[in-house]
Order: C-alpha cells, then sequence, then structure tokens
C-alpha cells in the first residue's frame, strides 16, 4: 500500500547545485552592470534619459502606491522579519546555530551593500547629476532593492511557505527594485545592481541554512 504524502510536505524550492549557479549567475550579472556604470556604458547611458523630464511627482495614488511597495526593501522591517524566521524555524527544529548562521548572512549582506555604495560613491537622481566618487553619496546599488530580494525569499525558505508564496517573495523584490526607479530615488542600474545582489545574497543562504525540513512520512519510499 502505497503511503500518501501529507498536504503540508514540501520539495526544497531549489536544490544546493541550482542555488550555487544562481548565485554565480548572480554575481556575474552584478559584475556586469558594475563594470557599465564605471565605463559608462548603454546601461548608464539610458540611466540619463530616465530622469531627462525630472524627478516624478511626489503626490497623487501613483507615488503613494510605490511608496507602500518599497517599503519591502526596508532593511529593519525584511531584516528583522528574517531574524524572527529565523528563531522560529531553530525553536522547531531544536538548531541553535541556525539563528547564528541567519544573523552572519544578514550582516555579510548589509556589509556588502554598504561596501559598494561606499566603492562607487554614486549621485542619486535627486542631484540632478549621475557623478560617481562623490564623497557623502551612496546611490549604488539601491539598499531596498537588494534588502527585498535577499531577505523576503530566505523568509519563504525558513518559513516553509509554498511554491506561490514563494514566487509571490520574488515578486514583491522585483516591485521593490522597480519602486525605487519609480520613486526616483535611484537610477535603474542602481535598482538593478541592488536586486541582482540580493539575488546573490538569497542563492548564498540556501547553501549555509537550511529550509523547513519536509515530513518524514514523506520522504519514506512506498510499500510494495
Amino acid at each position: 500500500m502505497r503511503l500518501l504524502r501529507p498536504r503540508d510536505a514540501r520539495r526544497p524550492a531549489m536544490t544546493r547545485p541550482a542555488a550555487a549557479i544562481a548565485a554565480a549567475a548572480a554575481a556575474v550579472f552584478t559584475a556586469l552592470v558594475t563594470l557599465d556604470v564605471l565605463i559608462g556604458g548603454p546601461l548608464r547611458h539610458l540611466d540619463g534619459q530616465t530622469f531627462a523630464g525630472g524627478l516624478p511627482p511626489r503626490t497623487g495614488a501613483r507615488h503613494w502606491f510605490w511608496r507602500t511597495v518599497v517599503n519591502g526593501g526596508q532593511y529593519w522591517l525584511v531584516g528583522g522579519l528574517a531574524a524572527l524566521a529565523a528563531l522560529l524555524a531553530a525553536w522547531r527544529r531544536r538548531d541553535a546555530w541556525l539563528p547564528v548562521r541567519a544573523a552572519l548572512w544578514l550582516a555579510a549582506t548589509e556589509l556588502a551593500v554598504r561596501a559598494g555604495q561606499l566603492a562607487t560613491a554614486r549621485t542619486p537622481p535627486r542631484t540632478g547629476h549621475d557623478l560617481l566618487f562623490q564623497d557623502g553619496y551612496l546611490s549604488y546599488p539601491s539598499g531596498h532593492a537588494a534588502n527585498a530580494a535577499a531577505c523576503l525569499p530566505v523568509i519563504a525558505l525558513l518559513t516553509g511557505a509554498g511554491r506561490a508564496w514563494t514566487i509571490a517573495a520574488h515578486a514583491l523584490a522585483i516591485g521593490v527594485a522597480a519602486a525605487t526607479v519609480a520613486l526616483g530615488y535611484h537610477w535603474p542600474t542602481d535598482a538593478l545592481a541592488g536586486w541582482a545582489l540580493g539575488v546573490l545574497s538569497a542563492a548564498l543562504a540556501r547553501l549555509i541554512i537550511p529550509g523547513r525540513r519536509r515530513d518524514r512520512a514523506a520522504e519514506d519510499p512506498p510499500a510494495p
């Protein structure tokens, strides 16, 4: 008699080899966007065209819609939820090291974003100029886009979210990246690089932070 799989049993959303491939692809994409920004390539040229007519208005339904979406990249919010999800997962699994790994991952993600911002010191669109290596400016890459793309999928991973919720987490991360441009906070390449850096971080998290384990009954081979 074949055992039925429990309804809440879930297969891992991504295998370790797939996570490694995703991390490598995201790293290459981030490097290419960064190179384009540094040498003034076609993507950076499009940055200037995006706000050639000025910044978007900061009133109206459109503005407030994107203002709501962009909150999905607030580090204190999504980082805090990721830490809470790690603590809950650790308690359920009796894994005392899981919060430690999650904390180190969160810190490394934030350090990577800040390092990129400090190294490029790019001016944001609100200045009216697209300049690099200007003290006091931290536009590249977008921290909101990176935080959303990193933390939202990891929250789904730690909580054992199903496919639909995991897809929604990735969609919201893309929405946050789009919101930073729609609001005039960042250049498009800032958002692209931030999103790619977040994807890289989320893929690396899958290599060091285990997802929710499947039910034992779901793993047993079917009876003859």
